[in-house]
């Protein structure tokens, strides 16, 4: 990032606060707590397959109503073990984002970096699916605070020197927690060859994350101020509801890579999980690369124009995996996904600042976070029903119509941008 250069009305403590915030020890401290909610779920993706097996042996015989309930559902149970914890982020966010504005932000977080990996390596070695669950809540609760913390302290650190700064500042984070998720899911891939239990033992890097979070962050101490005929003024949060709706819809349909393509790779392609790993780190990495050139597509692009390009992206990847069959197809369609993905998610964000009035920015950006959380929740309970009534490869077609009707009443947008 670039140094910006600073006007007579800034203060000695915004200068000091650039200066501490440009460091690289600083960067890696902040930037990796970030990427602590990125690995939340993709890491142990690579490893459904394995547990749902695992489990199945378990129950083969059941021999209570509880047991053939578990045996029964076990589809869908395996699968929220990626996903539950994005409910909670979705019901607690506003929650942590106030006891933080109360509070202080580092007096939550801290704890709750320890909890995340405490819950996290717990998977390892529980034996009960639903022991897993559990420990799987704890761990959302504990993602939510880290989540809504890292946000705010993003916020607060890089609100000197420059809207530029804070916005590359955005940019990189979202590069960093891509390819650094990339790198570790496709590790954990490597290693759920060996058994499905060893991906949890990845959580152990919150040890070192936390150390250096508590080494280099501080409580930052500022007072927003908004003109009181400002803040009087009411939002129609309406307005924003093609936001909201392409952020849960685009988590819907991203999170059923991880949720149902380690299925077919070890199924219908016959491929051992090292391969869901690497294929997994594909999506992010794309994921990651093109959020970071996001500054350089809305030059040559609109706002809807980005809307539509990125659907038909998402659209056309779920297409190719369902016309073509090989692990190459996999890696391309999850290009294409990650991609559509990226681009999608950093548009329909600026876009939505670009709209709402400041004051209102927080609770307005809030309802988008719930709203993409409770996608990534529902995201296999409503992926897998398909599935069951006409199979994976078909409901790949399903998923592609559906993503090319999408794009129909975003033809029709009026955008500001």
């Amino acid at each position: 990032m670039k140094q910006q250069k600073f006007s007579p009305n800034d203060t000695k403590l915004d200068k000091k606060i650039v200066e501490i915030t440009e460091r690289a020890g600083f960067k890696v401290a902040l930037f990796s707590m970030a990427a602590m909610t990125t690995l939340g779920s993709a890491v142990i993706a690579s490893s459904l397959p394995s547990i749902s097996r695992h489990f199945e042996e378990i129950l083969h015989n059941p021999t209570s109503a509880l047991a053939s309930f578990t045996l029964e559902h076990l589809d869908i149970l395996t699968r929220l073990v990626l996903t539950i914890p994005a409910i909670f982020v979705v019901f607690l966010s506003p929650f942590a984002g106030m006891l933080m504005d109360k509070f202080g932000k580092l007096r939550f977080v801290f704890p709750a970096m320890i909890i995340w990996t405490l819950s996290g390596v717990s998977g390892f070695f529980l034996n009960d699916i639903y022991a897993i669950l559990i420990s799987r809540a704890i761990f959302g609760i504990a993602t939510t605070f880290i989540m809504t913390g890292a946000s705010a302290l993003l916020g607060d650190y890089y609100s000197h020197g420059g809207f530029n700064r804070r916005a590359n500042a955005l940019s990189w984070q979202g590069f960093f927690c891509a390819v650094g998720g990339a790198f570790f899911i496709c590790i954990a891939g490597y290693v759920s060859s060996y058994s499905w239990r060893y991906p949890f033992l990845v959580y152990g890097l919150g040890i070192l994350i936390t150390l250096l979070a508590f080494v280099y962050l501080f409580e930052p101490k500022f007072i927003k101020f908004y003109p009181k005929k400002s803040t009087d003024e009411k939002v129609n949060y309406w307005q924003f509801f093609p936001i909201y709706f392409i952020g849960f819809f685009i988590m819907v349909v991203y999170y059923i890579s991880p949720t149902q393509l380690p299925y077919y790779i070890e199924e219908h392609l016959g491929l051992e999980p090292k391969y869901i790993g690497l294929a997994m780190s594909v999506s992010a990495f794309c994921y990651g690369l093109f959020s970071l050139s996001y500054k350089n597509i809305i030059k040559h692009l609109n706002t809807k124009q980005i809307y539509i390009l990125t659907l038909f992206v998402v659209g056309s990847s779920f297409l190719l995996l369902y016309l073509h069959h090989s692990f190459v197809s996999v890696l391309i369609s999850l290009a294409l996904l990650g991609t559509g993905g990226g681009i999608m998610l950093v548009n329909n964000a600026a876009y939505l600042f670009s709209i709402c009035p400041e004051y209102a920015r927080a609770r307005a950006y809030g309802i988008l976070a719930s709203c993409i959380f409770l996608g990534q929740f529902l995201s296999p309970l409503i992926s897998q029903p398909i599935v069951r009534q006409i199979g994976l490869i078909p409901m790949f077609l399903v998923w592609a119509i559906i993503v090319y009707i999408v794009i129909i009443p975003f033809l029709f947008l009026k955008t500001k941008a």
